[in-house]
């Protein structure tokens, strides 16, 4: 299996929070909501299924899942 990557575009994000409110062991956020990836590379499939929840529910399409 390729390993993959996840990652927040900054310039996207606008603080919702709902990456980490859906997958808050791949996630942290600051006081104003913006998330960070706190463990990029995907290494079980909870992992990649968690990451793919945030992504689909991100309103700014700011989380990608790319390939190493």
């Amino acid at each position: 299996m390729t390993e993959q990557t996840l990652r927040i575009d900054s310039d996207r994000c606008q603080g919702h929070a709902i990456c980490y409110l859906l997958a808050p062991d791949l996630f942290a956020v600051d006081d104003e909501g913006r998330g960070s990836v706190t463990r990029a590379a995907m290494e079980s499939d909870d992992d990649r299924a968690q990451a793919a929840v945030a992504i689909d529910r991100c309103p700014e399409r700011a989380i990608s899942l790319r390939s190493a």
